[in-house]
């Protein structure tokens, strides 16, 4: 077990750093939603709660194509070439 433990951070292909890549966006995009949520909640007036609200849509929107993509390139729906 110790020996599948080790050299894990070794080069990716390009095919895993775009997957990695697209999972980290998505991912922090989900986490500004949350937070985003949180402060539109905390003593906010209904004019800026709604227009945090508002922009916590658009990014969940993204966030979920953002996903779809890393979906797609793990099903090597999608494909990257190495670059030159």
């Amino acid at each position: 077990m110790a020996d599948l433990m080790e050299k894990l951070d070794g080069p990716r292909t390009a095919q895993q750093e775009l997957f990695y890549d697209l999972e980290d966006a998505s991912a922090v995009i989900a986490w500004s939603v949350s937070e985003l949520t949180a402060i539109a909640g905390v003593e906010r007036s209904q004019d800026e709660a709604i227009a945090l609200m508002k922009m916590c849509a658009l990014l969940a929107v993204q966030q979920a194509k953002l996903a779809g993509y890393a979906d797609e390139v793990r099903d090597q729906r999608i494909t990257r070439a190495k670059p030159e």
